[in-house]
């Protein structure tokens, strides 16, 4: 039996394990992410109980901005779930390129950015009796 004159090289290998990592990583940060929209929403959901008998226009829109943190979590933590999946599956092929794809920090920041731009348009445009 012949031996390899090449020594195995690791490079590859290492840097299959760095992506791993960064996909842990990316994964526990939207964990994180997601947990803390999760209790904003909950958290506006109580103050809103608190402050809907003496201001009560807020409830409504009170309301609508707690769902919409809490599904913007849930939602978060669903799509990192799966794109963590998928990046593992994507280590696991023997050729192992890139894919561009959509940011989802970035979706989820410009979803918080409407629902906190449109939530601000509508107190700044409710008289306060």
């Amino acid at each position: 039996m012949m031996q390899n004159p090449y020594p195995p090289n690791p490079q590859p290998e290492l840097a299959r394990e760095r992506n791993r990592i960064a996909a842990d990583r990316t994964l526990l940060s939207f964990v994180r992410s997601s947990v803390t929209l999760i209790s904003i929403g909950v958290g506006i959901s109580q103050v809103s109980n608190i402050l809907v008998p003496v201001v009560s226009y807020l409830s409504y829109w009170t309301y609508l901005l707690s769902v919409l943190m809490v599904g913007v979590g849930v939602i978060t933590l669903i799509f990192a779930a799966h794109d963590y999946q998928g990046e593992l599956q994507r280590l696991r092929q023997p050729e192992y390129y890139f894919t561009p794809r959509w940011s989802l920090g970035g979706v989820t920041g410009w979803i918080i950015l409407i629902a906190g731009g449109l939530t601000l348009i509508q107190l700044w445009l409710t008289p306060v009796y």
